[in-house]
């Protein structure tokens, strides 16, 4: 029997035979000889931060603790007390396990984890990058990005295609974790039971875990309705508060800003966007309509345990080599029949989003059939607006125009137009708000729809 493990301090998965069987948040609590780890840890984590952990996947390693206690004296022995706890769960101790692995743990800490899997009960019989293997359950096009999010980091892992399905780079996103993210909205539902009741569920430490152990019940009640109504004993008495989806978007609308953005740098240039997005992202308030509103953006949720499923189904691969264990980094991925062929046509946009003018400097001009040059050194005689030459900036570097389709851009530069942070190549569509900066650090340019006194351009 093989099983396969996701290593995610969000919820480390275990799954066999295709299917999850156990998860577990990469917890721990070290007040006693033994360390607590997982859900028992997290339901007391908030009324003993002292003694809780949760940087011990991240940070694997086999130096001392910071403070040390009776339970533990490195990071490696608290993974390895929560191995043998998933292990004694699932009953599957002593059985060979394929570890999907963050992308960014270094030869040291591979070796660490070898270490402790063995001593955990369960032994590595294969290594596979936890992005690559999520996102490998189905054919892939020939680019795409897997989003995937961790206690204290938000992940984006650049996969290609060429012959095989591979990973080509990684980005963290610090501070950007499912941690801070749960932390924003903790805030704002404190905040409203403050406004509302006057009554502070943040000022003893009960209250606040009470906080931390609902909240998943509450998002998961925001996936199929606009409102959540939050209840919290006081004084012999139960107050409540109604928080609206949009208010919970709107509180993790920096976290999701900062992931889209680093989204639009993954994109290939000229190209859509294929982002496969794991669980935990899917089902937040409000960013599916994030992803919904890019350009060209082509999303789909992952199932829970991608990795360790994904791992799952490519065991030959990742056995190849009993003799040594690899991080294998390709995976045989079939190529999907979308992108094999011609590029994706450009998003339509709805007349009452089309800009009618570009502005640059506060000065606006006109998009019309009449193409407008943008660029250092346009030639005599067109219609043009002149920008600053600098690094990266083109004599003529792109075309503006408007027809009965819309407004558009056509890029003539050597090293691109960014359109909203992305890189953009040929001719793409515009709406209304869209920014333009061409050149390094460039120039930036207006997308604007002009209206009359009664809303119509």
């Amino acid at each position: 029997m093989t099983l396969a493990l996701e290593i995610n301090d969000a919820g480390l998965v275990l799954a066999r035979d295709g299917q999850v069987v156990v998860e577990a948040p990469g917890c721990a609590l070290l007040d006693g000889r033994e360390p607590q780890t997982g859900a028992a840890a997290a339901r007391r984590a908030r009324l003993q931060p002292l003694h809780a952990e949760t940087r011990y996947w991240q940070d694997l390693g086999t130096a001392a603790l910071q403070r040390q206690t009776p339970a533990a004296g490195s990071y490696a022995e608290v993974a390895c007390a929560q191995l043998t706890q998933l292990a004694r769960e699932a009953g599957a101790a002593g059985s060979d396990t394929l570890y999907a692995v963050p992308a960014w743990y270094t030869r040291e800490q591979l070796s660490v984890l070898l270490g402790v899997a063995r001593e955990a009960g369960l032994p590595a019989a294969g290594l596979v990058d936890a992005g690559l293997a999520a996102a490998a359950l189905e054919p892939v096009p020939a680019g795409a990005v897997q989003l995937e999010l961790t206690l204290h980091r938000a992940v984006v892992t650049v996969l290609e295609h060429v012959g095989d399905l591979r990973r080509a780079r990684y980005e963290l996103l610090p501070q950007h974790g499912w941690l801070a993210m749960q932390q924003a909205w903790i805030d704002v539902i404190a905040a409203a039971f403050v406004r509302k009741t006057r009554f502070d569920p943040l000022h003893e430490a009960a209250g606040e875990q009470r906080l931390w152990d609902g909240l998943p019940g509450w998002l998961a009640a925001l996936e199929h309705a606009d409102t959540v109504t939050i209840e919290v004993p006081a004084a012999g008495t139960t107050l409540a508060v109604e928080l609206a989806r949009a208010e919970f978007a709107a509180a993790a609308q920096g976290l999701y800003d900062a992931v889209v953005h680093v989204l639009q740098r993954a994109r290939p240039a000229g190209g859509p966007l294929h982002v496969r997005v794991s669980h935990r992202w899917s089902g937040l308030p409000g960013f599916a309509d994030r992803l919904a509103a890019l350009r060209d953006c082509e999303w789909r949720p992952l199932p829970r345990g991608a990795a360790a499923l994904g791992a799952l189904a490519f065991e030959s691969v990742l056995r190849r080599d009993p003799a040594q264990l690899v991080l294998v980094q390709r995976l045989p991925v079939p190529l999907a029949r979308a992108a094999a062929g011609a590029a994706a046509p450009a998003t339509r946009v709805a007349p009452e989003d089309r800009p009618t003018h570009v502005v640059h400097r506060g000065r606006a001009w006109p998009l019309g059939q009449d193409a407008l040059l943008v660029g250092a050194a346009v030639p005599a005689g067109q219609r043009a607006l002149t920008i600053a030459a600098g690094p990266g900036v083109s004599r003529v570097h792109c075309r503006l125009g408007s027809d009965a389709d819309g407004a558009w851009l056509e890029d003539q530069s050597t090293y691109g137009t960014l359109l909203n942070g992305a890189r953009v190549g040929g001719r793409v569509a515009l709406r209304a708000g869209d920014r333009l900066r061409l050149g390094n650090p460039g120039v930036e340019l207006e997308l604007v729809r002009v209206v009359d006194g009664h809303g119509a351009a």
